[in-house]
């Protein structure tokens, strides 16, 4: 058995991945297979990185993150898409982390360039069943809608 470290190495090595990265985003699984109960991630994004609202369905999961440098927003969404709730994480700052409810429609944004979370999903991950995607936001692959979403959430909140 050996203790795996979440330290300067690994977030240095994971931000580097997340900026040449054409998704802006990168992240380290620290679990050893997808078929574990306990997904375990070490995650960089950067401000203009597009994680796409999605809720864990069938079966309903928690999903933790905790921040280990930069700010990181939080948002929940209403079945509508209106904006339900939302916290600010910053490295240094309580609170620390939050707890994502089983079934909630979320979305994170990074508020500073390469803010460093660690992430806890309850497991296994299958591909075809671990998001699924609400129709009143744009596919990643749409870019400029995209990038106006996250700036619409953002105006909205005041976190220019």
């Amino acid at each position: 058995m050996q203790l795996k470290l979440i330290d300067d190495s690994l977030v240095k090595d994971v931000t580097r991945a997340a900026e040449n990265s054409a998704r802006r985003r990168s992240s380290y699984a620290m679990h050893v297979s997808n078929d574990e109960k306990i997904q375990r991630l070490v995650s960089v994004l950067e401000t203009d990185s597009y994680v796409r609202p999605h809720k864990h369905e069938n079966p309903d999961k928690v999903e933790v993150f905790i921040v280990l440098q930069g700010k990181l927003l939080v948002v929940l969404f209403a079945e509508d898409g209106r904006i339900s709730e939302h916290v600010v994480l910053e490295f240094g700052k309580s609170p620390w982390g939050v707890e994502v409810p089983p079934g909630a429609w979320h979305m994170t944004v990074a508020l500073e360039p390469a803010t460093a979370l660690y992430e806890v999903v309850e497991g296994p991950w299958q591909d075809h069943s671990h998001k699924k995607y609400p129709t009143w936001a744009p596919a990643e692959e749409e870019k400029e809608a995209a990038q106006a979403f996250i700036a619409r959430v953002r105006q909205e909140l005041m976190l220019y």
